[in-house]
């Protein structure tokens, strides 16, 4: 019985399995999950940084104003004994000293260094100490003449140039914003920033009021001297024996006297006169403005293809310029004699000007991501005005201004583009 029971159990297992492996081999097979009805992602980079050069038109300018030109001379009283500058020369106290005598005829002595003592000479009405420039201060009638110089710009003319046109630095980031009703053209919105510099110069002779004051000198019937002179003055010459032989020291060197060979001027005026004339040849002005100026822009842009690598685009937008500016004058008036009389002020201002832009641009794409860019550019931003008021310590004054004209400008960029 146990071998029977056994058997039926082996019958039974045996049974069961090929059951089962019947079942699965009827089963239907395991199917493999079906992808293609997924579409494809593929990143597609929707910003652009540009980043190139802008060639701009430079602003106008306009330059006007007026202005005094001075001196630091001090001519003095017409009359008395007293220290005075021209722009010319120079009249100064009598310098000469007598020894000190006592009433035998002896020298007086300073009692703690021992030397001799020495006292101004009395007055007569001229002094050693004096000098003049040019040879045409001497009048044919034996006269010195000095002078002093102003001049009062008077001109109310305007004087206009134009800033030196020149290439500054542009950068720029855009964003892709979609297809614009649905046709092949797209749109972008940018925003941009772009550095120019500003400068200008001219220069031009300006109506003036001159005056100058003339004070005349006596010589007193000697020689006038040949300019430029200063007094007091003296010469060296050779110690000569009786044959005309130089006579030397003992160390071989030629002996040499000192001569006094100044010329007296009489110590104040003959006479004193004022010339006051009116001329657009003595006095000339130079403007001159340096600076630098930013420009933010941002607006739409229109995108047209061309070719499949060539597009054209067009944008407009609003501009912010801020401009930043040093003016500088310089005023020169040439007197009849003496050297010229220059004097040079500046100010330094900046300011912010809303206006706008637009722009047209043809770019080449290299790659996907990268290409080329060039096209014209127009922009204004209005005007402002610069002041220029300023009073030296010499006198001279600068009341003078300039217009900067930024409301049209004209102009080429061009660089190269980056997509991200």
């Amino acid at each position: 019985m146990k071998h029977l029971r056994l058997a039926l159990l082996v019958f039974a297992a045996s049974a069961g399995s090929l059951c089962a492996q019947d079942e699965q081999q009827q089963r239907p097979p395991t199917e493999i999950p079906d992808f293609s009805n997924l579409d494809d992602y593929i990143y597609e980079p929707k910003s652009v940084l540009s980043f190139g050069f802008r060639l701009l038109s430079g602003a106008k300018l306009s330059f006007f104003g007026s202005g005094r030109l001075g001196t630091n001379n001090t001519p003095g009283a017409a009359t008395g004994s007293l220290n005075r500058t021209y722009h010319d020369g120079s009249v100064g106290m009598d310098g000469r000293f007598a020894p000190r005598a006592d009433t035998s005829g002896n020298p007086v002595l300073d009692p703690d260094s021992g030397s001799q003592i020495f006292d101004p000479i009395a007055p007569d009405g001229r002094t050693n100490t004096w000098s003049f420039q040019n040879s045409s201060q001497i009048t044919a009638d034996g006269f010195m003449a000095f002078h002093t110089y102003s001049a009062d710009v008077i001109d109310t003319g305007t004087r206009k140039s134009e800033a030196n046109s020149n290439f500054g630095m542009e950068v720029a980031v855009s964003r892709d914003m979609g297809k614009l009703f649905g046709s092949r053209a797209s749109w972008q919105l940018i925003a941009g920033m772009t550095l120019n510099d500003l400068s200008g110069t001219t220069s031009d002779q300006m109506q003036a009021r001159l005056t100058a004051l003339t004070d005349l000198y006596s010589l007193n019937g000697e020689v006038a001297p040949i300019a430029p002179y200063s007094a007091p003055s003296s010469a060296s010459a050779s110690v000569l024996d009786s044959a005309g032989n130089p006579v030397l020291n003992d160390d071989g060197t030629a002996q040499s006297v000192t001569t006094d060979t100044t010329i007296f001027l009489t110590n104040q005026p003959a006479d004193r006169s004022n010339k006051v004339t009116t001329d657009a040849t003595s006095v000339e002005a130079r403007w001159k403005l340096k600076g630098a100026y930013y420009t933010f822009r941002a607006g739409p842009t229109v995108w047209v293809p061309l070719f499949s690598r060539l597009r054209a685009s067009v944008g407009v937008g609003a501009a912010l310029i801020y401009a930043g500016s040093t003016y500088s004058v310089t005023q020169t008036y040439t007197p009849e004699t003496g050297a010229e009389i220059t004097e040079t002020s500046s100010s330094l201002t900046s300011r912010l000007l809303p206006g706008y832009y637009a722009d047209a641009t043809l770019q080449f794409d290299l790659t996907e991501r990268t290409g080329f860019y060039a096209g014209a550019i127009m922009q204004g931003a209005g005007t402002y005005t610069q002041n220029l008021n300023s009073t030296s310590e010499s006198g001279s004054v600068a009341n003078y201004s300039t217009r900067i004209d930024l409301a049209k400008q004209q102009g080429f960029r061009g660089g190269m583009t980056i997509r991200f």
